[in-house]
């Protein structure tokens, strides 16, 4: 396998790997001056215009796990994962249209989404909605440094440096113990200023670099848009272009991935994020609209160099009895694999450092913005509310700089020991509905509807935690001879929530809800 492309990764692209990572981290050095305060470290100081929110926001989201996860899932489904980036755009495009729930949030001038949920219902709601979300963020976030460790190796062809005594699956464990620590580095140092900054640097790299390696996927030999569709349709047939076609994703993923777009555009926190580093309301609705388009770009484009790379495993049969040993109609082996392999082979030297470079800039943006945000709940909505005298602005800043190493430290043991699934979008979707499903329903419940209460709010956060289960799903159907699969454990997340959410609203309302009732009742 790999002897059959010739990779492109040369001294060149080392070079201009290495020079961008420099000057990512120096920034972040330099960034480090700025943050005094809570907020300049943790929102960047509620100051982002909208072309650099929009800029950090989609940096943020277009992340190396993001390629490769879609890569992943569209190497065995084809154009048919391509359905969850219209469910993204058609999210963000309402949320930016109509100020659904993120102008609110705006207005509260809120540091952190937990926050709103001490200001709606209590103080104790706001720790278990921060405790949920770091757990459910945390889990998330697990296998983005082996994912993004996949692409590195197989990208710049260290997968062939076998004469070292190293296997490439041990190579890919060095460099995710590598990228943490390089990332650790550069979020402690430098917080959300240094995130908001070089997200800008980011989005221009890597908007270059992704434009180059879509030309050379349709201009390659042997590639092109018309044979790499009739190659899918002769080999895979019409569950590569429709979800629901027989033997397809099926309803309950469509159904499941509507629900995950809309609630993490709205709860996630790192997306939440943007709406507080927003400079007004205004901003924030504008953030999102525009993103719009980008949710289905950053789906789209590495499902098409995933079919790229079936395309090209097709043609060669050493690589399809790798990739296929049960034939091309059957499911893969290795499918993280395939994507990174064929872009080193036909992305020229030179052009294939820069996409490289803007994709490892992605990984640490990504990173970096997901380490602040779960740290951050953990300072500003766990510790601090525990304590009888809140965290002064020092003492936030330095805990949270703690949690960043102790949740790398974490996923450097998660990352390396904890298998890769056959779907890493599915593994990270349930993983997010483990917040996003109590989350989601609290907060639109919360401003938009009046009898939403505390108790309320409290179950249906315990009650997403239901989803934990999609991790643990070859045990339970090994034993209970069910076949139970996790955008099944997901969609159930979220209906159980909001039944939960309602019922529990309505049989214990909060004092003062009750209180009008006895007197209405009275009166």
């Amino acid at each position: 396998m790999d002897g059959m492309f010739t990779n492109n990764f040369s001294t060149v692209d080392w070079v201009i790997v290495a020079c961008y990572l420099s000057l990512s981290i120096a920034i972040g050095i330099l960034a480090n001056r700025y943050t005094r305060s809570v907020s300049a470290y943790m929102v960047g100081g509620a100051a982002a215009g909208t072309s650099l929110n929009t800029a950090s926001y989609v940096g943020t989201y277009l992340g190396l796990v993001t390629v490769m996860y879609a890569a992943q899932d569209a190497f065995s489904n084809g154009f048919a994962y391509v359905t969850v980036g219209f469910f993204g755009l058609f999210a963000a495009g309402f949320i930016g249209s109509t100020g659904f729930c993120v102008r609110k949030l705006r207005e509260m001038k809120l540091l952190t989404l937990p926050e709103y949920f001490e200001r709606r219902f209590s103080r104790r709601t706001r720790i278990v909605a921060a405790s949920v979300c770091v757990l459910a963020g945390v889990l998330n976030m697990g296998l983005f440094p082996k994912m993004g460790a996949t692409f590195i190796t197989y990208a710049t062809g260290l997968n062939s440096y076998t004469d070292l005594g190293l296997d490439p699956e041990t190579i890919v464990n060095l460099i995710t113990s590598a990228l943490i620590v390089l990332v650790l580095i550069y979020t402690v140092l430098g917080g959300m200023v240094s995130v908001v900054i070089t997200d800008y640097m980011q989005f221009v790299v890597l908007s270059v670099g992704m434009g180059f390696g879509v030309y050379c996927c349709l201009d390659y030999p042997g590639l092109g848009w018309s044979t790499m569709i009739e190659t899918l349709a002769e080999h895979r047939g019409e569950r590569m272009f429709n979800p629901l076609a027989p033997g397809g994703y099926g309803w309950v993923w469509v159904i499941f991935n509507i629900f995950i777009f809309f609630f993490a555009t709205l709860a996630w926190a790192p997306e939440a994020t943007r709406t507080l580093t927003a400079r007004s309301p205004s901003v924030a609705r504008k953030t999102f609209l525009f993103v719009a388009p980008a949710n289905f770009i950053r789906i789209g484009i590495p499902a098409l160099w995933a079919v790229a790379a079936f395309t090209l495993v097709s043609q060669h049969e050493e690589l399809r009895a790798y990739f296929f040993p049960d034939g091309l109609d059957a499911a893969p082996s290795n499918p993280g694999q395939a994507m990174p392999l064929a872009l080193g082979a036909i992305v020229p030297s030179g052009l294939l450092g820069i996409l490289v470079a803007g994709l490892m800039a992605a990984f640490m943006s990504t990173h970096d913005s997901y380490l602040l945000c779960w740290s951050s709940v953990i300072a500003r909505d766990i510790v601090s509310p525990l304590r009888n005298r809140r965290l002064d602005g020092r003492q936030e800043i330095f805990v949270t700089r703690v949690s960043v190493v102790v949740i790398g430290l974490f996923l450097l043991v998660w990352g390396i020991w904890y298998p890769l699934d056959e779907s890493v979008w599915n593994y990270m979707a349930v993983t997010g509905s483990v917040y996003l499903s109590g989350a989601g329903v609290a907060l639109i419940g919360g401003i938009y509807w009046k009898r939403a209460s505390e108790a309320g709010a409290i179950a249906a956060f315990f009650a997403g935690l239901v989803a934990i289960a999609g991790l643990f799903l070859d045990p339970i159907n090994e034993l209970s001879g069910l076949d139970i699969t996790q955008p099944l454990v997901g969609l159930f997340s979220f209906c159980f929530c909001a039944i939960v959410f309602v019922t529990v609203s309505l049989l214990v309302p909060d004092q003062d809800v009750r209180q009008k009732q006895e007197r209405t009742a009275e009166g």
